[in-house]
């Protein structure tokens, strides 16, 4: 179990890959394997989380370094040339909510939903203001949501919602509610948006 750092003492390092699905467990084994355990050593390493997509052609890590660590200096193992490079980003996160008093990350059937928005850097603000009003929203209209964090990527052009689910059903159910208007969503103007379901199939910190 990992802990989200929701006060920004901590970078985040996000890696979205994009993976045939009879190579979707192979690119995980490499992470976990490979690549995990050479961040392990790093002084500035606080925690990482795989994530496996139910459509099985995705994984993103979600990993948190400090002081202010950019991972993308790091190295990548040589088995990484097996796969398509990931688009790899910092982010920070702007508004978090959530039924508990820690976001905690764990393997096991909870679902994951990563959702993407792309903008242009002059729109970034805008979204932080709206991501944090329907924040409030979708706490309390969403029975089987957990969490949720906002996070804007330090180059402007991206925010990402972490949310965490107790089933696939449960998030499907707010695609129903009132205030969901595929319509009228609250980015419209602002960002473009897509989102994926996900499994955690391993966490480490670097305590464990």
């Amino acid at each position: 179990m990992v802990q989200i750092d929701r006060t920004n003492s901590a970078s985040a390092g996000l890696d979205l890959y994009t993976v045939a699905e009879r190579h979707q467990s192979a690119l995980i084994d490499a992470i976990v394997q490979e690549q995990i355990k050479s961040w392990l050593d790093h002084p500035y390493f606080v925690s990482t989380s795989v994530h496996r997509s139910l459509d099985g052609v995705r994984v993103f890590t979600y990993s948190q370094w400090r002081p202010k660590f950019d991972h993308r200096s790091l190295p990548r193992p040589s088995v990484f040339s097996e796969f398509f490079p990931p688009d790899s980003l910092l982010l920070e996160v702007t508004a978090s909510r959530s039924l508990s008093a820690e976001v905690e990350i764990v393997v096991g059937d909870r679902i994951t939903h990563l959702a993407e928005f792309r903008m242009t850097s002059t729109h970034q603000p805008e979204m932080i203001k709206r991501t944090s009003a329907e924040l409030e929203r979708a706490m309390r209209n969403s029975p089987g949501l957990l969490s949720a964090t906002f996070h804007r990527s330090l180059d402007g052009t991206r925010m990402f919602n972490y949310g965490q689910w107790e089933s696939k059903e449960a998030f499907e159910a707010i695609l129903k509610q009132p205030g969901f208007n595929p319509e009228q969503p609250y980015w419209k103007g602002l960002a473009r948006n897509e989102f994926h379901l996900y499994n955690v199939v391993h966490a480490q910190s670097a305590a464990t």
